[in-house]
């Protein structure tokens, strides 16, 4: 049985770059077929985003939302997000998310895939720090944070044949995601801020995983709309994950096996 691929977008005011996105999606839709999903979390968004998305599932069968009432943050989407997959999908299913903004390439989705796939992995980050990754876009101090965060985690966290701790683009294999949520007690992420992607990697870290990259190009003159980040909160956050980020209670004896 083929396994369906299921594209996760965390949206908090995206009006603007929702309509530029989601033909690109129609397009892998082409190339999947059936067994390709689209999933909108729109996290209380007070612009228009809600109608963008209103429209657009009447246009896309591919495609569903979940709203949030109100804003709750990045960490909580991504939370209703993993959670909603690991209860409505299959062990070797394949989650991926991006960026709603635009910065983040969907055809790079195919080789995620591919690669998560092929080498039998657990989660396949789209990373900046990969050969052939680049930042195009970004200020000289954007960029220097970005690479002490990486040592950072690299340090403190370290996952083998991974660098970028932070990036968003990434394909998980959702049988391995219903683990660490269990594993965690279903508090795979407790920040609500844009620490909470460093988060998981921290906690993945803990358990044990089979992780790689692909090279990404980071396309962030492309953005639509203003960051949303807060720099100087997220770095606290990081710092934070050093009291936070313990191994279950189990132990790390019993770290999650990768599996096909």
């Amino acid at each position: 049985m083929k396994e369906t691929i299921i594209v996760g977008l965390p949206a908090y005011n995206e009006q603007d770059a929702l309509p530029k996105l989601l033909p690109k999606m129609e397009q892998l839709s082409a190339q999947f077929g059936e067994a390709f999903r689209v999933v909108v979390v729109n996290d209380g968004s007070s612009d228009g985003t809600a109608g963008v998305l209103e429209e657009a599932c009447r246009t896309y069968a591919w495609l569903q939302v979940i709203d949030h009432e109100r804003n709750r943050g990045l960490g909580e989407a991504m939370n209703t997000l993993v959670r909603f997959v690991t209860s409505e999908y299959q062990s070797g299913d394949v989650l991926v998310t991006l960026d709603a903004d635009n910065t983040h390439n969907p055809n790079l989705i195919p080789a995620l895939v591919a690669k998560l796939k092929e080498n039998k992995l657990d989660l396949v980050v789209a990373s900046r720090f990969a050969r052939g990754g680049q930042e195009l876009g970004l200020s000289l101090i954007r960029r220097m944070y970005s690479r002490g965060a990486m040592v950072f985690f690299k340090l403190f966290f370290p996952i083998e044949g991974v660098h970028d701790y932070s990036s968003g683009f990434r394909a998980y294999r959702i049988g391995y995601l219903n683990q660490a949520m269990n594993l965690y007690k279903q508090r795979l992420i407790t920040t609500s801020g844009f620490d909470c992607m460093a988060e998981m990697m921290a906690r993945f870290s803990k358990i044990g995983i089979k992780a790689g990259e692909y090279p990404l190009v980071l396309e962030y003159h492309l953005k639509v709309g203003r960051s949303k980040m807060n720099v100087k909160r997220t770095i606290a956050g990081y710092f934070r994950l050093l009291m936070k980020v313990k191994p279950p209670v189990q132990g790390t004896q019993k770290k999650v096996k990768g599996t096909v």
